[in-house]
């Protein structure tokens, strides 16, 4: 089993590897397409660690929350 220090370098080197134009598009995913993005990073997350399929969820999942904190457009008063 994987531990979330592991997921959590995992998800910094992808996030640091993303341009702003990426950044913002995952950002403004619905959280119900997430799943569409897994397949896109899977081969990579597996080979990093080396686990099962609920791992690159895990990833995937973390990268949009991060984002969702960091790279969402709010409304200035």
């Amino acid at each position: 089993m994987t531990d979330n220090s592991n997921i959590d370098e995992v998800v910094q080197e992808i996030l640091a590897g993303m341009s702003l134009k990426e950044k913002a598009a995952i950002t403004n995913l619905d959280e119900d397409k997430i799943p569409l993005l897994q397949y896109a990073f899977n081969v990579w997350i597996l080979s990093q660690l080396g686990e099962d399929d609920e791992i690159s969820k895990d990833v995937m999942l973390r990268i949009w929350k991060v984002l969702q904190e960091t790279h969402r457009v709010r409304c200035a008063k």
